[in-house]
């Protein structure tokens, strides 16, 4: 196999090539004069291009020796783009507020967002991401583990969804836009994140599988009817039933202390190191 093909796929390259989906991309994340944006696997530059003739100042990241190459030909005489060989997962980001707009590798999706969203400085992303992903994490009340533990901070939407055929090399499913927005105010501090994180795993990965029986250490059962009615939910509600608001609510209720011990989890050392794994990514995220 050429080395450009063995690139293309262990770098998960697939380049949009539609300049109606870049410009529509770009105007729908409104970023601009004075926004500092960085384009993440910016492969053939070209959103990197439509950023810099709206005035935003880019760095345009890519990991891909060969393209940087080209990359750096291509915006040699351009003061707004720089161009930077490097690894998003690995780079510092930049500490001060700043945006993603960005055809990101589908292969390392969740890991890019993990990245992102521990960022202080990130303002906003709007992001093609393979069109699936774009509804789990875009959909308001999906009830996933990951998405209880972002939403306190970050609002996730859905955009245009962009077909195959506007990629080449062609991937086997379509696109779409996931939008990220800082919220202002959050839901909870920031400086309880790493409790809160703690406190929503506890409920999703427990031996127990309702809410109430998961954080009974944290919420007495007499105490937790009464939160449910007054929150929204059933008192026997499972944790992929509630909403971002009402998880913090619950965390609130619990006085912000995150550190809820679940219980013994039932089942295999396999088992219990997997609940283990999943917990530590959440809390990574």
């Amino acid at each position: 196999m050429p080395d450009r093909a063995v690139r293309r796929r262990v770098l998960s390259q697939n380049f949009l090539v539609d300049h109606r989906a870049i410009d529509a991309l770009v105007d729908g994340s409104g970023a601009g004069h004075g926004d500092l944006v960085l384009d993440i696997g910016a492969g053939n530059g070209l959103i990197s291009a439509a950023l810099a003739r709206r005035g935003a100042q880019v760095q345009a990241i890519e990991r891909d020796p060969a393209l940087v190459a080209r990359l750096r030909a291509k915006f040699a005489t351009w003061p707004s783009v720089a161009v930077v060989e490097a690894d998003v997962l690995a780079m510092p980001l930049p500490a001060e507020p700043f945006r993603v707009v960005a055809n990101i590798p589908f292969g390392i999706t969740t890991q890019i967002l993990r990245r992102l969203l521990d960022e202080d400085g990130l303002a906003r992303a709007d992001m093609i991401v393979q069109a699936e992903v774009a509804r789990k994490r875009g959909t308001r009340g999906r009830g996933t583990l990951l998405n209880a533990c972002w939403e306190p901070w970050f609002e996730f939407g859905t955009g245009a969804r962009i077909p195959a055929t506007a990629f080449r090399p062609r991937p086997r499913v379509d696109a779409a836009v996931l939008i990220v927005a800082r919220r202002d105010p959050p839901l909870v501090d920031p400086g309880l994140r790493r409790d809160y994180t703690s406190f929503v795993t506890a409920a999703f990965e427990g031996a127990r599988p309702t809410v109430a029986s998961a954080l009974a250490r944290a919420i007495p059962r007499t105490r937790f009817t009464g939160l449910a009615r007054e929150l929204g939910f059933g008192a026997d509600a499972l944790p992929s039933q509630l909403d971002v608001h009402q998880w913090a609510g619950l965390f609130r209720a619990a006085g912000g202390r995150g550190a809820v011990a679940p219980p013994r989890p039932a089942g295999t050392g396999a088992n219990r190191r997997r609940r283990g794994q999943r917990a530590s990514r959440c809390r990574g995220g």
